[in-house]
C-alpha cells in the first residue's frame, strides 16, 4: 500500500467545490492506498477477489468515477455507470469490447440517485438487456426527476433560495430545472426490484450485504463483502473529498447531516482493515481513520457555524465561514444545501434557533 503518486493527484482536488463536495484529504499515512495504478478510461483491472476496477471519465470538475464489476461466475454485475455523455459512452464501448464480451453483464446496481452514478443506467440496460437494481428511495427520486413527474420547480426553488438569503439568482437558476438533471441521464431505467437495507446479494461465490447509508443522498446503498472485507462505499466514504451533504426543498430528510454522521458510524463498525472501494479517488485501507477524520471535519464546521450565529445569520451570510471561494452556479447551489444541512443539524441539537422574519427570510441565531 502506498500514498498516491503525482499522476493520481487528480483524486485530490484543490479548494474548489466539485460535483460531490469539497477537498478534504486525510493527513499523510492515515490511509494506505492500493499499489494498483488506476485504470485508464475504458479499461479495467483486477483489484480484489471477485472484483474488477474500472474508471470512466466525467465531463465535470470531478473528472472520473470508479465503477466496479463484481464476478457472478457466469458474468458480472456492474456497480454505477457514469453520466450520459459521449466521452462516457465511448469508455463503455471500450469496456464492452475488451471485458464484457468475455464476461457478460448480468445486472446493474445503482448506489444512489446522482447523475454520475445513475446517468447511463438506461442506456446500458437497453444495450445489454439486463435488470437494474437500486433502493426504493433512489427509484422514487429517479421517477420524479427522470420520469416526467416534475415539469417545473423554478418557483419553489426560487422561494427556497431567497428565503435563505440568496438574493441574486442569476448564476444558479439553471440548476433548478429537472430538465437539467435529465440531460445528464439517458432516461429512466426499468427497475427490476428494490434492494433493502441489510439484504444479502449472492453474486457468484460471494455474498454482498447492502447497507443503507443516508445523508449524501436519500436511499444511498453501500455493499459489504464480509468474506474478503471489501466495502463498495459509493460516495459515503471518499478518500480525499468530503461529500456534499445538502438540505434542499426537494429532500424529505429533515436532518441529512445527522443521517450522514449516523451512517458513517455504522460503517466504522466494519473491520478496521476493510478495503474501501470508493466512487472517486483511489481504493484504500484505513476506514476507521477516514470516518474519524470526516466526523471531526463536520464537528469543526458545526462549531464554527454555532459561533458565527452569535447574531442572527442567513445561510448565505455564513458562506465565508465554510467556504473560501467565490460561489456561483453549481458551487452556489451545493454551498447553500451544505450550509443549511449544518444549520438544521444545530437546530435539531438545540444549539441554534431558526426564525423567519416579516420578509420571509430565515435567520439562525445561537441559543
Amino acid at each position: 500500500m502506498t500514498q498516491p503518486s503525482d499522476s493520481e493527484r487528480e483524486t485530490a482536488p484543490t479548494d474548489d467545490v466539485t460535483a460531490e463536495g469539497e477537498a478534504y484529504p486525510s493527513r499523510p499515512r492515515r490511509l494506505r492506498f492500493v499499489e494498483t495504478p488506476a485504470p485508464q478510461p475504458g479499461k479495467t483491472v483486477p483489484l480484489a477477489p471477485g472484483v474488477d476496477w474500472g474508471r470512466v471519465p466525467l465531463p465535470i470538475d470531478l473528472n472520473h468515477i470508479n465503477v466496479w464489476l463484481i464476478d457472478t461466475g457466469d458474468g458480472c454485475v456492474l456497480v454505477d455507470t457514469g453520466m450520459a455523455s459521449e466521452i462516457v459512452k465511448d469508455a463503455w464501448l471500450l469496456i464492452d469490447e475488451e471485458v464484457l464480451s468475455q464476461k457478460p453483464l448480468r445486472a446493474i446496481f445503482i448506489t444512489h440517485i446522482h447523475p454520475d452514478h445513475i446517468g447511463l443506467a438506461s442506456w446500458l440496460q437497453q444495450r445489454f438487456a439486463v435488470p437494474v437494481l437500486m433502493s426504493k428511495r433512489t427509484h422514487e427520486q429517479a421517477q420524479l426527476l427522470l420520469g416526467g413527474k416534475v415539469t417545473s420547480a423554478n418557483d419553489e426553488a426560487e422561494i427556497f433560495f431567497r428565503s435563505n438569503g440568496v438574493a441574486d439568482l442569476s448564476t444558479v437558476r439553471g440548476m433548478f430545472s429537472p430538465a437539467r438533471f435529465a440531460r445528464l441521464a439517458s432516461g429512466l431505467p426499468e427497475v427490476a426490484r428494490h434492494v433493502t437495507d441489510e439484504e444479502v446479494l449472492q453474486w457468484g461465490e460471494n455474498g454482498w450485504v447492502a447497507l443503507e447509508t443516508n445523508g449524501h443522498a436519500e436511499g444511498h446503498l453501500c455493499l459489504f463483502n464480509a468474506r474478503h472485507e471489501l466495502l463498495i462505499s459509493g460516495d459515503q466514504v471518499l478518500p480525499t473529498i468530503s461529500s456534499n451533504i445538502s438540505f434542499t426543498w426537494r429532500g424529505s430528510d429533515p436532518n441529512p447531516l445527522q443521517s450522514f454522521l449516523t451512517s458513517l458510524q455504522r460503517l466504522r463498525d466494519l473491520p478496521a482493515d476493510t478495503l474501501v472501494l470508493p466512487s472517486h479517488g483511489l481504493p484504500f485501507r484505513g476506514l476507521h481513520q477516514r470516518v474519524d477524520d470526516l466526523m471531526q471535519h463536520h464537528e469543526e464546521q458545526l462549531d464554527k457555524l454555532a459561533n458565527a450565529c452569535v447574531s442572527p445569520k442567513t445561510a448565505a451570510e455564513i458562506f465565508p465561514v465554510m467556504f473560501r471561494r467565490e460561489l456561483k452556479g453549481m458551487h452556489l447551489y451545493l454551498a447553500l444545501g451544505e450550509a443549511l444541512a449544518h444549520l438544521e443539524y444545530l437546530v435539531h441539537a438545540g444549539r441554534v434557533e431558526r426564525a423567519k422574519d416579516a420578509d420571509g427570510i430565515n435567520r439562525y441565531v445561537r441559543v
